[in-house]
């Protein structure tokens, strides 16, 4: 006689797992051949699913091991449904981080770091093959050399291992997520790789020989009358922010949410300095430190010419001439939209074009060096210290600690030391060659 399932539709065949419990039996569907599994749980409702057996004992005996499994679960404390495979559950996951995004420093997450935990998780899947493995069945023991995979086998290994231990931390929050969630019984152990050395991993910058052959190519690219006045206007927009930020050593994410409120002149300046130096206040939930500063920068000319792209009349007798109705605009923004800033795609495309012209120029350097964006702030942080910028005020200014600027900025250090070097020694007249002798 057919057993009417909880749905109101109809099985044949319904044979008890454990004789006198009705609560769990195996069936078969009217056009299918392999059994299916019935087990009604006490707190989470039916499970349906395939013994993928036709034989009846070997269903019989998926069944009993199915329901000891779900039982030694219950009796754990986990939760017994799965329907969701590992990267369903990845994707519920993310849905959650992505309730954590916030424009506010040290109180969530940026939307670039959570686009960043997507990608994290693409790469877990091409390590599983593509596939949407089950929790159950899930080799977690093979989660513990993901990141030698990562370097030797993936389709295009990472330069740093820096780089695969942020995957691994992604992938260790999936997991914990899990865990607490109930889903799984403990989080697989996964080895990181040893990490570079911290000044290994800075970025690049440019020396001043560099700074000085890209500048022609740069200008050549703004003055380029051959494109649309569209991407004139870009391509002026995208030149000032280089200067600017080599200048001024700010943060490109700084540089990026500028708004005409927050450039201020320099009431203390006399004379020529008057007409070249001002302040640029630094909002604390535009930084990633969280902490507001004032920068003084001598880059008035280059905000006037991005007033002037934006078409925004001069006013008042000081800089920056905004008038007020414009000053919570921003500074860099989408051509006659200045409430919307410069597109991030329009940053990227106009980074690429430059890079192509600067190689094709013969900047072999921009190949073997990784320059970005932030490379000008790095940069000017650097050109600072080889002027022989006092350290304190430089790091004060640029929104970085004292210890960085010596650590990580001092490229010049050997090329400006040779008279601190040289004190005490004595020279022959007509040779470099010392009196005393060298130490090894």
């Amino acid at each position: 006689m057919p057993r009417a399932r909880e749905s109101g539709s109809w099985v044949s065949e319904p044979i008890d797992v454990f004789d006198g419990e009705k609560r769990t039996y195996i069936y078969k569907r009217p056009k299918t051949k392999k059994w299916q599994l019935y087990i009604k749980t006490e707190n989470e409702g039916v499970i349906r699913e395939s013994t993928k057996q036709e034989d009846q004992e070997e269903a019989l005996t998926y069944a009993r091991e199915r329901w000891y499994e779900i039982q030694g679960r219950q009796r754990s404390g986990l939760k017994v449904k799965r329907e969701k495979k590992l990267f369903d559950f990845a994707e519920e996951f993310l849905e959650e981080e992505s309730k954590r995004i916030s424009s506010v420093p040290r109180k969530g997450i940026t939307k670039e770091t959570f686009r960043i935990k997507r990608v994290h998780l693409r790469w877990l899947q091409e390590f599983f093959d593509g596939r949407n493995p089950k929790l159950e069945s899930l080799d977690r023991r093979s989660l513990y050399n993901y990141g030698t995979w990562r370097q030797k086998d993936s389709s295009t290994p990472p330069k740093t291992n820096h780089t695969i231990n942020a995957e691994i931390s992604t992938i260790r929050s999936l997991f914990t997520y899990l865990y607490t969630n109930e889903w799984i019984d403990q989080v697989p152990p996964i080895k990181s790789m040893k990490t570079e050395a911290p000044e290994d991993l800075r970025r690049d910058y440019l020396t001043l020989a560099e700074w000085k052959s890209m500048l022609p190519t740069l200008n050549a690219y703004r003055k380029d009358k051959t494109t649309t006045s569209r991407m004139i206007y870009n391509r002026n927009v995208v030149y000032c922010g280089i200067v600017i930020m080599i200048n001024s050593a700010i943060r490109i994410g700084e540089l990026k949410q500028l708004k005409w409120s927050d450039i201020e002149h320099n009431p203390h300046l006399k004379g020529e300095d008057r007409q070249i130096h001002h302040l640029i206040n630094i909002r604390g939930e535009t930084t990633k430190t969280g902490k507001p500063r004032r920068v003084n920068s001598p880059t008035q000319v280059w905000f006037d010419r991005l007033r002037v792209l934006s078409g925004i009349p001069k006013a008042g007798k000081n800089f920056p001439h905004i008038p007020n109705a414009y000053k919570d605009q921003y500074v860099f923004c989408k051509e006659q939209k200045g409430d919307q800033p410069f597109g991030l795609g329009t940053w990227n495309r106009c980074w690429k074009e430059i890079k192509d012209r600067v190689i094709e120029a013969g900047g072999d350097w921009m190949n073997k060096k990784n320059i970005s964006y932030y490379s000008f702030r790095h940069s000017g942080i650097s050109f600072a210290v080889q002027r022989g910028v006092n350290h304190l005020k430089l790091a004060r200014n640029a929104g970085t600690g004292l210890r960085y600027i010596e650590a990580f900025y001092y490229h010049h250090e050997a090329e400006l030391s040779t008279t601190d070097l040289s004190k005490g020694r004595t020279f022959f007249a007509k040779n470099t060659e010392v009196y005393e002798p060298l130490l090894d």
